[in-house]
């Protein structure tokens, strides 16, 4: 499956959330200071722009909104991640999760046929 064709959505609006090799979240830290974030869309990368430039404290849990909407994006059943839709095709829709505390680099895709994991240690 080649991921940079797909598209990122919104659980709740279903707004477009990449463009340009990005998908862009607001992001809200346990300081209450807010900003965007903007994280590759390849799995294994965990690199990121943040407007305004910040340094998560390890272990931070960070809280993920849709921009558009401005709901938040956290997975009901696992607390400590996002959840976002991965559009393969208009037919073909998958549940992405990342985890949302800063230095943990785990993202699992999840499809009809299981879950696949990536992460960095």
């Amino acid at each position: 499956m080649d991921i940079r064709n797909c598209d990122f959505h919104c659980p709740h609006c279903t707004g477009k959330l990449n463009a340009d090799g990005y998908i862009e979240l607001s992001t809200r830290r346990q300081s209450g200071e807010e900003g965007i974030i903007r994280l590759a869309t390849t799995f294994g990368n965990y690199e990121y722009l943040h407007e305004p430039r910040v340094d998560f404290n390890p272990g931070e849990i960070v809280a993920f909104n849709c921009p558009s909407c401005r709901q938040h994006v956290h997975s009901e059943k696992y607390r400590d991640y996002a959840i976002l839709k991965m559009h393969v095709t208009d037919k073909i829709i998958f549940d992405v999760l990342f985890s949302r505390e800063a230095g943990k680099r785990r993202t699992y895709i999840v499809t009809e046929d299981g879950i696949e994991s990536y992460s960095e240690m």
